[in-house]
Order: C-alpha cells, then structure tokens, then sequence
C-alpha cells in the first residue's frame, strides 16, 4: 500500500466518499451555508492531514475524504452530527493505493445550471442523486469536477 508523508510518519491512505442531502436553515441562502461549510472543512481537514472535494449540486452534497483512515472517519463522524447535511449515506469507504486529491486540499465547488454538461457527460442525464452513484461513478464525477476550470462551477471559500 503506498504511505503518504505527515511529518515524519508515514500513514496509510484511506477513502470515503459520501452523498447527503443539504438542510439548511430557512433563513440562511444556500450560497452562505455552502460557503460556511466549505470554510469549517477546510479548517479542520487542513489540521487532520484530510483533503478532498465537496461538490453541491441540486440540493444534494457529494464529498470525497482521503487520508489517514482514523482521521477521516472524524472527520465523518462530524459531519454525522452536523446538521446541515440529511440522509447521509457512504458510497464507498476503505483503504487506496495513492491519494487522487491531495493537491486540493479541502477544494469546495457548487455547479451552477451550465455544470449540467458535465453530468451529460457521466451519463447522469436523469436528476443528479449522488447517493445511487456506484463508487466508480463517484470518484470520476469527483475527478472530472477538480479538473475543470468551467464558469460550470463556483469554488466556495476555504
């Protein structure tokens, strides 16, 4: 299994990604508790030695998590508790042999109607439900999103 470098011990790399659906307060727009939770993530995942992706898209949440295995099952279990994300269910979650977002950090973007194209393209033609993605639908609809720098999307703050 290949290790990854924090400080001078190496850990194993490990994967989950998840679908939730938002739930946000009534009061609060979408776009401000996208960016509160992109700003939390990216505070607390920086420190874990997790990075990852979050994507938002038609009211759904699709997050990829990669790291030391102890670290990012926290960091799920606090997304568990946390009360913006409803009907949380893993896709896929164990060991991988490298990570395939470690550049990222913790990289946040929500698709605006344009991103549409990109789900085209992963044959999502029907309404976007992450969470009946099969793992391998997942990590490539993941993939295709940090590598695009289309006005499709809108990085959040982090």
């Amino acid at each position: 299994m290949t290790q990854f470098q924090n400080g001078s011990r190496a850990r194993a790399v490990h994967r989950l990604i998840y679908a939730s659906r938002q739930r946000f307060a009534a009061n609060e727009p979408a776009a401000q508790a996208l960016e509160a939770i992109a700003a939390s993530a990216a505070r607390h995942n920086a420190a874990a030695g997790v990075t990852g992706l979050l994507l938002a898209h038609g009211g759904w949440l699709l997050q990829v998590l990669e790291g030391p295995a102890n670290a990012v099952m926290t960091t799920y279990r606090r997304i568990l508790d946390d009360p913006r994300h409803d009907e949380p269910r893993v896709i896929i979650s164990g060991p991988v042999r490298e990570r395939e977002f470690e550049e990222a950090g913790m990289d946040a973007r929500r698709m605006n109607p344009a991103g549409d194209c990109i789900l085209g393209a992963l044959d999502q033609r029907t309404a976007f439900t992450p969470r009946e993605l099969s793992d391998v639908s997942a990590l490539a609809l993941l993939k295709a999103v940090r590598g695009c720098d289309a006005p499709a999307l809108v990085a959040l703050a982090g």
